[in-house]
């Protein structure tokens, strides 16, 4: 008879559980109403948004290609991704490879698992196509965290907790528009390291010449030695050893040194800041010396040069 009354006891007690929807949904009102955001649902997908800046540019869609910017943080705060001059911030590839997680763009078209997302129409992306809708704008979306592969998990390796719901700021350029984008970045990165007297050229590089040097003046089909300092906008940096030769294919190959270092004689130093399109380009390289010197370089980045010229053959 006891242990009947135990059997029915239990059996009657409600039990405690709250669906991951749910937790998400309480977590993302709570975050609402605490920072006081104007935000929108997006239908019943979760997710919330605030168009910050109305796009101006084409139509975006899944099949074709955009430079994007952006920033996400959890919004418990114990994770945040604020750098937008990282690689893990800047994405130039097809917007329905966009995920706004790691291992994205069209690199991971052919894994089978991933041959199908082009045109898959949720998530992320979604948000982008159909509440900003146009390139050249700026958006805020809460993507509750049952979107995210793995989320229950998290990434202790990134430092994201499990059920991590999160806060992203995305900025969707068209390709014409980053060279002014890039000219706004660089003249906040020189105000903000008092860097002055800067020439800016017709291409929109700018340069220093700290140094004149003395002799002949480069020439297209100079061979350099020289010690070099290649750095992002965000301080990560990559420096040559002393006395470092360049053939001229290496130098030829970079615009913004083709436009400014024939002013520089041997003994010389200059300092370049240059646009992505008299650098590396849209798409994402890689600089540097060898080991542990080298550095990955994101899509669409300004590059900051500083070079002594040794010597020139």
């Amino acid at each position: 008879l006891c242990l009947f009354g135990l059997v029915v006891i239990t059996a009657c007690k409600k039990q405690d559980y709250t669906s991951i929807e749910a937790l998400d949904d309480e977590n993302i009102a709570a975050y609402i109403k605490a920072n006081n955001l104007n935000m929108e649902p997006l239908g019943t997908t979760g997710m919330f948004y605030q168009v910050i800046e109305e796009g101006k540019g084409r139509d975006l869609k899944y099949t074709e290609s955009y430079p994007i910017v952006y920033t996400k943080r959890s919004l418990d705060g114990t994770y945040s991704l604020a750098d937008t001059f990282a690689t893990a911030s800047r994405y130039m590839d097809f917007l329905g490879y966009f995920l706004g997680e790691t291992n994205q763009g069209s690199v991971i078209a052919n894994i089978p698992d991933y041959q199908k997302i082009l045109e898959k129409d949720d998530g992320l992306k979604m948000a982008l196509r159909t509440a900003l809708k146009k390139a050249n704008g700026k958006i805020r979306i809460l993507v509750p965290s049952r979107l995210f592969n793995d989320s229950r998990n998290g990434n202790a390796d990134l430092g994201i907790p499990p059920n991590a719901s999160m806060d992203y700021e995305i900025r969707v350029l068209d390709s014409a528009s980053v060279p002014a984008y890039e000219d706004v970045s660089i003249k906040a990165y020189m105000q903000r390291n008092s860097l002055t007297d800067f020439q800016r050229t017709a291409e929109g590089v700018y340069y220093k010449i700290t140094q004149q040097g003395e002799g002949s003046a480069i020439t297209v089909d100079s061979a350099l030695n020289v010690n070099l300092t290649v750095r992002l906008l965000n301080g990560t940096e990559s420096k040559s050893p002393d006395s470092t030769d360049f053939p001229v294919a290496y130098w030829n190959r970079v615009n913004a040194w083709k436009t400014v270092l024939p002013n520089l004689k041997k003994g010389g130093t200059v300092t370049i800041i240059s646009p992505s399109s008299q650098a590396y380009g849209l798409s994402s390289s890689s600089e540097g010396f060898g080991g542990s010197s080298s550095i990955v370089i994101p899509p669409f980045s300004s590059i900051y040069y500083e070079l002594k010229l040794n010597d020139k053959k």
